[in-house]
């Protein structure tokens, strides 16, 4: 009887021990856009990586779960999950979710097109005279065609660049690493050859996580994601994971 007290007490205090030196876990809903973010490419999740290992950095384990944009925007709005990246701050955002401070990544939108095309483009009022691309759920939909350009939008980013090889539309935006990305891995080195970008920026700036009002700690997660993005910065890391990817290209 003696040595049972003895092994329960033992068994209690170790279960005591494995809580406290336990991570928390949080799990973030986030979709396809390789090559930051990719449920199909290990390869493909430079911002997956900056985030887990932020995260690490501060006693947090990060789990990821995979639906289109417009479905996980609306599970961590809901508080179903904890938040969601990588996505522009906007005002409309910044009252519907808790915004980390420090940027996860820095993107470069820029308009794609075929060498074919004569497209040139200053002022949005440039842009009315193309049939302009999108996708679905993207923040530069409602910027184009608040600017009073219609926009021709396809589901899947993907489905944007064969319609541009096609002829469809004449020119998409599209972040600059993840563009030229996702044409490599679409279409034959011959084919390749037939797109470029506009130097001038659609957008350039930073993007980040967007975190549910509703889910618990929130405030605190966020707060970790940001010292942790900052430390991996200092370090060097940051950089070192898209160098990685880059030279794997």
């Amino acid at each position: 009887m003696k040595n049972s007290w003895i092994f329960l007490i033992s068994l209690l205090f170790a279960l005591l021990s494995f809580k406290v030196i336990s991570n928390e876990t949080v799990v973030f809903a986030i979709g396809e856009w390789p090559p930051y973010v990719s449920q199909t490419n290990s390869t493909d999740k430079i911002a997956e990586v900056i985030v887990s290992e932020a995260l690490n950095l501060e006693g947090v384990d990060v789990k990821y779960e995979y639906f289109p944009w417009k479905r996980s925007l609306e599970r961590v709005e809901d508080g179903t999950y904890a938040g969601t990246f990588p996505w522009w701050s906007t005002e409309e955002r910044q009252v519907d979710f808790i915004i980390n401070q420090e940027p996860v990544i820095v993107a470069n939108e820029v308009f794609f097109h075929l060498k074919s095309t004569d497209f040139k483009w200053d002022s949005f009022d440039d842009l009315k005279k193309y049939k302009i691309g999108g996708n679905l759920s993207y923040s530069h939909v409602e910027q184009l065609e608040s600017k009073g350009i219609e926009v021709d939008v396809a589901p899947k980013e993907e489905l944007s660049f064969k319609k541009l090889l096609n002829g469809r539309i004449d020119a998409l935006p599209a972040d600059f690493i993840v563009g030229y990305d996702t044409i490599h891995k679409l279409f034959s080195p011959v084919k390749v050859s037939l797109f470029t970008n506009h130097p001038k920026s659609l957008r350039r700036g930073d993007l980040f996580m967007l975190i549910s009002r509703k889910y618990p700690d929130s405030q605190e997660i966020a707060d970790k994601l940001d010292r942790g993005l900052k430390k991996l910065k200092e370090s060097g890391r940051h950089d070192e994971i898209i160098i990685e990817f880059l030279e794997r290209k």
